[in-house]
């Protein structure tokens, strides 16, 4: 936000460098107090919390930084971003802890740092006091909630600040070293993010549009006829369609949302728009529009390039946000997407300094653009999460949600009450009221603008920062005292692989497992549930001795939810299945395991069955000798009293290996059909000889939601095996 400052001098020759400095000292001492504000919410952040994009650049930044070549789970990738370079010499540090904090440090500092060219191109743009305040509304803004996150953004979002301050001076007619540089910055910033190619086009639009109004253009235009400038208009109309087929058939998301989601791009893409006016708090968005027709610039040609930049940005920032939501929504969820309007706050905040500051504004552009921010606003509900990690810039309506109990209704018609404040704001400067109470006026309104944005930054953030503490405290190890890089501690850094099987749908544990411990260098299952990013692999029984392919040869395997090969248990974590084992020796071998069923005990239907009223699951033993097997079946974490009785078919007998080469029950020594009715336990015990499956299936099914729970799987028995040898 800025002030009106029309009358301002600007600095003159008296003015001694010390004087400069004195000015200078207050906003210095703001700034610096706001980067200590950034740093302690980073330092409130506990642990990654953006799954998976935070596991996948802390892998990719650390294969750069111990074998110089990006790589996931030691597969190699292509490059993706500059930013796994920026962060790849932090993995040199001891620990990954240690690691991780400087990483969060550096993000953050990097990041501040697109206030620098913010201040000179709002200098360059309007007065001093001006450009002070928009550098310093820039480290307000909802965009540094992603500071903290091991996240391309924090490189991406100063970038973009710098390549915009050079477009602007390029399209002003700086000259060609302007311009190359521009053009370089604009082109070396999709390597930092590739969202940032819409910075590139935006140069170019603006460019062309600026050429079309300039004098060329209306040299070129001077003896057109109405038919004429038709004709062009077809023209550019076919340009359009010509280049959207072109870019479909490059882009499966543009292909997609253009051609099946048209409803969604517009919808969608003015969601996030609104998300992004709130973190703003209305007044900067309002009158950076506004700053798009300023009467008394229009031969300014400093301008003329920012007004076609920023409207050339919203443009192709605002499409490409749309259209990747609306793919999205399509593919994997409906989300609101500021995230990818972040880079549309700083030139907000510069256009805003732009209005206040000029000396004739237009009262139909100011209208406009307050009909268009408290349409924004009004029409759009608000997402109350804790944080909406999508869009921080709700972290304003989550503050009022949760301290002041407020609802939708009640948020909206706050937000009335804000938009007619930011009207009279914005109107004042057409008003009768003397010049210095209208610059009063702007600067207490400036002030509160970035209470507004500080207020949403810090509310998203600690939101975030609870989201990982919480994390980490469901985390089995650290709920045991265990330092988060237990297996690094206790493996002595020597490699290991995770060995799995029935991973859940959202499996936090296994990524804060690979995440703090470097020595993993592996994340395998039984059953292919192994979750991404990088490559993984499933290793099949060859014999029914237990014996496994894909054995990598390592010394220690951490095993989980009912995975047990043989070898020597270095530490089990109670309160989980997770074990640490060295193992006795090579070719691996399974002891004992269980198939479909999942970390807490229930078998459910198999992947991809088409009757899901039925589940099953295997239990193997491959040791030899006699002893006792214990069956345990149970209903007991239904949450609700009306569940239907379940239906158990027990085969018991020697294993053999199937097709796919998964135990099963060669032929059955016994069979066994129970009932478990909600609440119930039965136990089932068998002494015979090793190898043994038990193979269970049960109906119906059930989802515990629909009686009264919060779980809302499809489940069906919880199960437990245990086979004791005979001394």
């Amino acid at each position: 936000m800025a002030v009106p400052s029309a009358t301002a001098p600007r600095e003159t020759p008296a003015q001694t460098a010390l004087d400069r400095f004195l000015t200078a000292v207050p906003y210095a001492v703001v700034g610096i107090a706001l980067l200590g504000v950034l740093l302690w919410e980073a330092s409130l952040r506990k642990g990654p919390t953006t799954f998976t994009d935070e596991l996948e650049w802390a892998q990719i930044s650390r294969a750069i930084a111990h074998t110089g070549h990006a790589a996931r789970r030691g597969a190699p990738v292509s490059f993706k971003s500059l930013y796994a370079f920026l962060i790849a010499p932090a993995w040199w540090l001891p620990t990954t802890a240690s690691a991780y904090t400087a990483i969060k440090y550096l993000n953050e500092v990097v990041m501040a740092t697109a206030a620098i060219p913010i201040f000179f191109l709002t200098r360059w743009l309007t007065t001093p006091r001006a450009a002070a305040l928009a550098a310093l509304g820039t480290l307000c803004t909802s965009a540094y909630f992603y500071g903290p996150q091991l996240l391309p953004e924090a490189l991406a979002f100063p970038t973009f600040a710098l390549s915009a301050a050079l477009s602007v001076r390029a399209l002003a007619g700086g000259g060609r070293r302007w311009t190359v540089a521009a053009v370089v910055v604009a082109l070396v910033s999709v390597e930092v993010r590739s969202e940032l190619a819409m910075g590139f086009a935006a140069l170019v639009l603006a460019a062309a549009w600026l050429w079309v109004v300039g004098p060329r253009g209306r040299r070129l235009r001077a003896g057109w006829s109405v038919v004429d400038h038709a004709g062009v208009a077809v023209l550019a109309v076919g340009v359009f369609v010509v280049c959207n087929r072109a870019i479909g058939n490059h882009s499966t998301q543009w292909r997609t949302a253009t051609q099946t989601f048209q409803g969604r791009i517009w919808h969608l893409g003015l969601e996030s728009a609104s998300a992004l006016a709130l973190g703003l708090g209305l007044l900067p968005v309002a009158a950076a529009l506004a700053s798009l027709w300023i009467p008394d610039r229009r031969g300014d040609p400093r301008w003329r390039a920012f007004a076609a930049f920023l409207a050339a940005s919203i443009v192709t920032f605002g499409a490409y946000t749309a259209v990747k939501a609306a793919y999205l929504s399509a593919t994997f969820g409906t989300f609101v997407e500021e995230r990818n309007l972040i880079y549309l706050q700083p030139l907000l905040l510069v256009g805003a300094a732009v209005y206040f500051t000029a000396r004739r504004r237009s009262l139909p552009a100011a209208i406009a653009g307050l009909a268009v921010t408290a349409f924004l606003v009004l029409r759009y509900g608000y997402q109350l999460n804790y944080p909406y990690g999508e869009s921080p810039g709700y972290g304003i309506a989550a503050m009022a949600n949760r301290d002041f109990r407020w609802d939708q209704s009640d948020i909206r018609l706050a937000l009335v009450v804000v938009a007619i404040v930011v009207a009279v704001v914005v109107l004042a400067p057409f008003s009768r009221v003397r010049t210095p109470l209208v610059r009063a006026l702007a600067l207490a309104a400036a002030l509160c603008a970035g209470g507004w944005m500080l207020t949403a930054q810090i509310t998203s953030s600690r939101g975030a920062s609870v989201s990982a503490k919480h994390l980490v405290a469901g985390y089995p190890p650290a709920r045991n005292g265990l330092p988060m890089n237990w297996v690094d501690e206790l493996d002595g850094g020597q490699p290991a692989t995770y060995l799995g099987q029935g991973e859940p749908q959202t499996p936090n544990g296994v990524w804060l497992l690979e995440f703090w411990n470097t020595s993993l260098k592996n994340i395998w299952t039984l059953d292919g549930t192994a979750p991404g990013p990088g490559g993984t692999t499933t290793p099949d029984l060859v014999r029914a001795d237990g014996t496994l392919t894909s054995d990598p040869g390592l010394p220690y395997v951490l095993e989980d939810n009912g995975v047990q090969l043989i070898g020597k248990v270095v530490k089990t974590v109670p309160g989980s299945q997770l074990a640490l084992v060295r193992l006795a020796g090579h070719p691996w071998r399974l002891k004992q395991t269980v198939y479909n069923v999942s970390d807490d005990g229930w078998i459910t239907p198999p992947p991809h069955a088409t009757d899901t009223t039925v589940s099953s699951g295997t239990y193997a033993y491959f040791g030899s000798g006699r002893g006792t097997l214990s069956i345990q079946l149970n209903r007991m974490s239904t949450n609700g009293s009306g569940a239907p009785a379940a239906h158990v078919t027990l085969r018991i007998g020697p294993i053999s290996l199937n097709q796919q080469r998964a135990p099963v029950v060669r032929h059955a020594a016994r069979v066994e059909h129970l009932v478990v009715r909600n609440g119930q336990e039965r136990s089932v015990s068998v002494s015979l000889r090793g190898p043994v499956a038990v193979e269970v299936v049960e109906s119906p099914t059930f989802r515990p939601s629909d009686y009264g729970g919060t779980d809302g799987r499809l489940l069906g028995i919880g199960v437990g095996f245990q086979f004791t040898p005979e001394r």
